[in-house]
């Protein structure tokens, strides 16, 4: 986004101060032969079409940074909503999910509401309650293999998994990104 805000500027800057040498130069090179206040109702529309037209480019480079902005989140999502293992979002502090992809909700029986109303203190056995405190009091930014762990489906059939999760920060709060990978007895 940064980069993006970036070209938007120059390509401002430039567009400005392009126009404001050559509309100049040519202004006063046809200016001697106008009188003064011809001169000055140039100089007027010069500025108008200025404005105008340099909100128009910059209207249109913040259509096509959003769009690009609006694609990029639309895949990111979709890498989280169609993965084949079981992810989650839930907030660090409060322990609350804030998203469950389609795996998840599958595997698990809840549904994405049922979900955002529980916690990852749901899917576990009260066992291991002050393991998962640990745990998650521990995380590092990057990559979290966390083990196997007991989850609990809605049904209270217990599953073996394996956590893996990596710390997001946006804004005031830390989430957790999480995939509970199921392991298989050989």
């Amino acid at each position: 986004m940064r980069s993006s805000a970036f070209k938007i500027a120059a390509i401002y800057t430039v567009t400005s101060l392009l126009w404001i040498a050559l509309s100049d130069k040519i202004l006063a090179w046809t200016g001697s032969a106008m009188d003064v206040p011809l001169v000055l109702f140039i100089s007027s529309v010069k500025c108008f079409a200025f404005v105008l037209v340099t909100g128009f480019i910059l209207y249109r480079l913040i259509l096509y940074c959003n769009r690009r902005l609006e694609e990029s989140e639309s895949q990111y999502r979709s890498y989280f909503e169609a993965n084949p293992s079981p992810m989650w979002i839930y907030n660090r502090r409060t322990l609350n999910f804030t998203a469950a992809n389609n795996a998840a909700i599958a595997t698990y029986g809840y549904t994405l509401d049922e979900f955002k109303n529980m916690t990852i203190l749901d899917i576990r056995p009260k066992a291991d309650v002050g393991k998962v405190y640990s745990t998650i009091k521990n995380l590092t930014n990057g990559y979290n293999d966390s083990g196997i762990w007991t989850h609990l489906k809605k049904d209270g059939t217990p599953i073996q998994v394996r956590v893996t999760s990596h710390v997001i920060t946006s804004g005031k709060e830390d989430h957790i990104m999480a995939m509970a990978t199921p392991v298989t007895e050989s």
